[in-house]
């Protein structure tokens, strides 16, 4: 353009026409505004303080308001994550991943609500004799929100085979010699119905799963053990069954338990300027543990267990801040119809593993002690 500089530039005649008939318009207005256009050059002002301000402001609003949005819309994605590890819905048992000497592993399908199937495994003592067919103590396992009950096979293989470890006690390694373990993968987790997860229908899967428990092993005291998000999914789902539908249901244990997700969404992002503090509202699926303990209403298999649950806490726990288990032991112990009525109060404890972690807890001395004796006082219980 510095060529032709105070100039007036050579014109297209087809569009020097057409701009000359153009309404009737003078065309060198417009080829004048056509020659401004094409001859801008950067402005070596600085932008406006009003501008900068809003750029500066606007755009982490933006970003925030977009990511709430996507936390929101997608919650279920982040709140139970069977996709994690990345082969957790398409590994094999004997496999894959194979069960330690000593253990038997038997994969169960059970026939769910509405065309759900799930699968899962049954644990047990490989060397368990005829006449003991039928195991001294069941548990039924609430997982948490990630992985498949294969991952948890270290675990069961640790409370089977491990060696005693509880001083003074000659009995309780009997008992864990015959005790089962049943762990069903919810919908959408490990091989189970590929279906979206959510809180009526996970509860909805636990329910079968102990059905099936109840209706294979008629006479076994049963237990039910959940850690993480299985810890409120065992203490909502035993809220609202009826305890004389689950008579041989003998005793609870929560491990590292959620209370509710609004709480753990304020855990999670404790800064209060930070706007994911206040997403807890807008969860779709509460699993609203505490609230389900301090109301559960009288005749609930909740009511019957709550006394004399088992809450097993890790000190160091990464994930679920200690204080939700604590609350809800608290809960448990305390207002309940049972109380009101005068009965004895329950044998419910509540242990700290030093140095354990969110999901390690299993590999410490104490864990062990604590669930041998545990479940050899329910199964007392019930036999006596």
């Amino acid at each position: 353009m510095a060529r032709y500089q105070g100039q007036t530039p050579p014109q297209d005649p087809v569009i020097s026409a057409k701009l000359s008939h153009t309404s009737g318009l003078n065309s060198a207005p417009l080829c004048a505004l056509s020659y401004a256009f094409l001859s801008l050059t950067p402005s070596g002002d600085a932008p406006s303080p009003w501008l900068a301000l809003g750029a500066f402001i606007g755009l982490p609003l933006a970003l925030w308001v977009y990511k709430c949005i996507m936390l929101v819309l997608f919650q279920r994605k982040i709140i139970y994550m069977g996709y994690v590890p990345l082969d957790a819905r398409s590994q094999e048992l004997n496999k894959d991943i194979s069960p330690a000497k000593g253990i038997k592993c038997e994969e169960i399908l059970i026939n769910g609500e509405r065309n759900i199937r799930l699968y899962g495994i049954l644990v047990r003592r490989d060397s368990v004799p005829p006449s003991e067919q039928q195991p001294k103590a069941v548990i039924v396992y609430f997982q948490g929100n990630a992985g498949n009950p294969l991952g948890r096979l270290p675990l069961w293989e640790r409370l089977i085979l491990g060696t005693s470890l509880s001083p003074g006690f000659s009995q309780p390694q009997s008992v864990l010699d015959s005790t089962a373990i049943l762990a069903i993968a919810p919908r959408s987790y490990w091989k189970s119905t590929k279906k979206t997860p959510t809180e009526r229908g996970i509860i909805s899967d636990y329910l079968s799963a102990l059905n099936y428990a109840s209706l294979r092993f008629p006479s076994t005291p049963i237990i039910l053990y959940g850690h993480s998000l299985g810890g409120a999914a065992a203490v909502c789902l035993s809220a609202q069954v009826k305890s004389g539908a689950f008579p041989h249901v003998q005793g609870l244990i929560l491990e590292n338990p959620f209370a509710s997700i609004p709480w753990m969404v304020k855990a999670l992002y404790p800064q209060k300027w930070l706007p994911y503090h206040y997403l807890g509202g807008f969860a779709f699926d509460k699993w609203d543990a505490l609230s389900a303990m301090r109301d559960v209403r009288e005749g609930k298999l909740l009511d019957r267990l709550r006394r004399d649950v088992l809450v097993v806490l890790s000190q160091k726990d990464e994930i679920v801040p200690n204080e939700m288990g604590k609350a809800l032991y608290e809960a448990a112990q305390t207002g309940s119809s049972s109380e009101k009525s005068g009965q004895e109060p329950g044998s419910g404890h509540m242990v700290n593993i030093p140095s354990a972690l969110h999901d390690n807890a299993w590999t410490v001395r104490q864990w062990r002690r604590e669930m041998e004796l545990y479940i050899l006082s329910r199964t007392s219980k019930m036999n006596n």
